[in-house]
């Protein structure tokens, strides 16, 4: 079992590695070779993969020619990542072998919808678990040995520390779930490694349910926010991110849950029907508590659930743009209040006074505010 586990991995990294998108040759150049690599797709009517749709619109056609002209006459740097930049690189996808063709092209094709809305961000990975203990405790391994090879800055003791991790992939198979991690590291003597990395289950919610769509795109969303800030430092990150939920993970799921209602095949009345929904977690309010005050833990779905409505809220006072381009690029000049000033011209305080009083009102008012 060891041995076909590592032949799998051995060959899932060498196909699914972090390269740059239009880079056919891997050569980490665009020029004319990846030009004819693209036109000679198009001849034999290959659909090819991420890397050859240059445009993003699921199909390989002159379009992506046209653009990989482009790009190898003008931009130079297009094969250049650097973290807060939106990028030309396609993420990293390690899974475990009980995972289906099937479910990775579906975490592809939500991660394609979410960054062609909010920009390309990274490096990113993405490490899919499947309901395999043992194969879930071999990934443990490979993930850990995997960040001794790309960090020079870390030393071997590291490997133990990583296997002995808080929800590690084993917790993940056993458990369900997502999230984000991120490792953002500067050192003097040696070139730290700075990714992002979506970990996705496959139960709670499963593939098979809407609801996973929606995780991918908020895991997606949370990308885009620590993108959005330059820092170094683990408690200023904190601070600019809120610590508690209502802020990062309401947007997160409110920009996921629009994101997902606007695409074709989702009904009319979705985003109104999943919203009416997260709004009974007012009724769990203690009396007189802000959901600002709400914080991870078993009452955070409380802070999720209404932290959503909170930015639907200010996004009605103001714009999408307000909250997604303005506030997010004032991060790293500001601290979170006066990028909260700065861009809704009000203070955090008084908006969750007026939000709270919202609450208030019947849920026919409240729905009015959606889009």
């Amino acid at each position: 079992m060891i041995k076909k586990f590592i032949l799998i991995l051995t060959i899932t990294v060498h196909l699914l590695y972090a390269e740059c998108i239009g880079d056919l040759n891997s050569d980490s150049i665009i020029d004319i070779l990846d030009i004819i690599l693209v036109i000679n797709l198009i001849l034999v009517d290959d659909n090819g993969d991420e890397l050859s749709d240059v445009n993003y619109d699921n199909t390989i056609n002159i379009l992506d020619v046209i653009m990989l002209v482009n790009i190898s006459l003008n931009d130079l740097d297009y094969c250049v990542i650097e973290w807060g930049e939106t990028n030309n690189f396609a993420p990293e996808y390690y899974f475990t072998d009980d995972i289906e063709n099937s479910h990775i092209n579906q975490i592809k094709e939500y991660y394609t919808i979410a960054k062609s809305e909010w920009g390309n961000f990274g490096p990113l990975e993405f490490w899919i678990i499947g309901t395999n203990i043992l194969e879930a405790a071999q990934l443990d391994q490979f993930y850990c040995e995997l960040r001794l090879e790309k960090d020079s800055c870390l030393e071997n003791e590291f490997l133990q520390w990583c296997l002995d991790r808080e929800y590690s992939f084993v917790d993940y198979a056993n458990y369900g779930g997502a999230g984000l991690s991120l490792t953002r590291e500067n050192h003097w003597n040696c070139d730290g490694y700075s990714f992002l990395e979506i970990t996705l289950s496959s139960k709670y919610p499963f593939p098979n349910e809407s609801d996973y769509n929606v995780v991918t795109m908020h895991e997606y969303f949370h990308v885009y926010q620590q993108s959005h800030i330059n820092t170094f430092n683990y408690n200023e990150r904190a601070e600019l991110m809120v610590v508690n939920p209502w802020w990062s993970e309401g947007g997160a799921e409110y920009m996921a849950q629009l994101l997902y209602s606007q695409q074709s095949d989702v009904y009319s009345n979705y985003l109104k029907d999943r919203m009416s929904w997260k709004m009974q977690s007012k009724n769990d309010l203690l009396e007189g508590e802000l959901i600002s005050t709400i914080p991870y833990g078993n009452r955070a779905y409380i802070a999720y659930d209404l932290g959503a409505w909170a930015i639907a809220y200010l996004i009605s006072l103001t714009d999408i743009e307000t909250y997604r381009d303005d506030f997010y690029s004032r991060l790293n000049d500001n601290t979170w209040e006066e990028a909260f000033f700065i861009s809704f011209q009000i203070s955090s305080i008084d908006f969750l006074e007026n939000f709270h009083e919202f609450l208030d009102l019947n849920i026919q008012e409240q729905l009015l505010i959606l889009p």
